[in-house]
């Protein structure tokens, strides 16, 4: 069987094509797009189909988006796209074509994890981790994400949330400035405006601004022509910037706080993962 998969994201969007057969799979196309470069998705898509010239050959295809998904139609977050499954069967010639959220994506795919594809942040207590329990997963990356799995009848079933929209709730004297900071500029401050690129940006803004910290010229100026997040981040992990250093902290502590209220909301006795892009790169 051909299969078509795509993971849609407000940032990046990746599609790959394989063939899949008795659980094993062969990659026969893969590429990522810029999603900002492109006014929609079925164009980004028709560019490439044609570029592999597979559009004839796909027998089913799954399309992972960042954002909600109601009756077989998502908004994708961050971005002015609208996809649907209909379009999408009508467009490609194919029956079985299916919507989910990312995070229902990432949820099923820890079950493939293998040892060496994962860092263990803090190991369950003896005879508290338990097999075939609830799982739940977490990340941070252009937005927020959340889901949980739950066993049920031999197999586990993955279920989304948009958890990245609660409300963020200070836990320190610094949080709370934060949190009246942000209030200044938005009607309703969530978790996600925190918990992400954009929101690492603005804890450093926020940190520069109320003059804890002074902004160094050279961040600056890398601002200018890269991605501030990761200008952030790589300045903070090689501790050149206090500045930065301190955004990453103070983005790490409410991390960690939210970590633990998705333990508490899902109770996942089997294991909690953290997945998303800035995870992996300050890990």
């Amino acid at each position: 069987m051909k299969i078509l998969a795509a993971d849609v994201g407000g940032t990046n969007t990746r599609l790959i094509y394989a063939e899949v057969a008795a659980n094993q799979k062969k990659i026969l196309a893969e590429k990522t797009f810029a999603s900002a470069n492109y006014t929609g998705f079925y164009l980004l898509l028709d560019c490439f189909l044609e570029e592999f010239n597979i559009k004839d050959t796909i027998d089913a295809a799954c399309f992972a988006v960042a954002g909600p998904v109601k009756s077989g139609e998502a908004s994708v977050t961050n971005l002015p796209w609208v996809i649907s499954e209909s379009q999408l069967q009508t467009d490609l010639e194919i029956p079985h074509v299916k919507l989910i959220n990312d995070f229902i994506a990432v949820a099923y795919g820890v079950s493939t994890l293998a040892n060496e594809d994962m860092l263990v942040l803090q190991q369950g207590q003896a005879g508290g981790v338990l097999a075939n329990r609830d799982v739940a997963v977490i990340g941070a990356g252009t937005g927020l994400g959340a889901a949980h799995l739950v066993w049920q009848k031999a197999r586990y079933l993955a279920f989304s949330s948009e958890a990245g929209h609660v409300g963020f709730s200070p836990q320190n004297p610094l949080q709370y400035e934060l949190l009246r900071w942000l209030d200044k500029q938005q009607d309703y401050v969530c978790l996600e405006m925190i918990l992400s690129g954009s929101g690492l940006k603005r804890i450093y803004q926020f940190l520069s601004e109320t003059e804890k910290f002074s902004e160094s010229e050279t961040v600056k100026k890398a601002m200018k022509t890269q991605d501030p997040a990761q200008v952030i981040t790589d300045a903070a992990l090689a501790q050149r910037d206090e500045l930065c250093q301190k955004t990453l902290e103070c983005f790490i502590e409410i991390y960690g706080a939210a970590a633990g209220d998705i333990v508490l909301h899902y109770y996942p006795l089997a294991e909690l993962y953290i997945a998303g892009g800035i995870g992996s790169k300050i890990s």
